[in-house]
């Protein structure tokens, strides 16, 4: 992999958070906060339902072009792969936003076979400041 690439990917799977009117986003595109609710509210019938589909993060592309296009989504390394990623994300939440309940959920797309994470919150988020 050239650097080029490890950069773009590490600003991919490990992006800014924004705080849109108490729901958490990743500014993947460094558009910010309002373009992250424009964006989301002109595709999306709420933050919710924006915030489900616009925080999906794949990595299945990264993993095939770090170790090739032979594995598994189910195997342990990949699994261990994703728990990381979901410790790093936790990591950033909580010392930026700390009391916001999240979860963050493992997708996977077995028509395409991709595999990724997502951060989703409830239906009332708790106020960010």
């Amino acid at each position: 992999m050239e650097i080029f690439r490890l950069v773009y990917w590490m600003k991919y799977v490990v992006p800014t958070l924004q705080n849109v009117d108490g729901y958490i986003f990743f500014d993947r595109d460094d558009i910010g906060s309002e373009g992250i609710r424009a964006e989301a509210l002109q595709g999306y019938a709420s933050l919710q339902e924006a915030q489900s589909w616009m925080n999906i993060i794949l990595l299945g592309e990264f993993i095939s072009e770090v170790a090739g296009d032979e594995w598994d989504a189910d195997a342990p390394l990949i699994n261990q792969l994703l728990s990381i990623f979901k410790e790093a994300w936790s990591f950033q939440i909580k010392a930026r936003f700390p009391g916001v309940d999240f979860n963050i959920e493992k997708v996977v797309d077995n028509e395409y076979g991709d595999i990724g994470l997502r951060i989703v919150q409830p239906a009332s988020p708790l106020p960010l400041e």
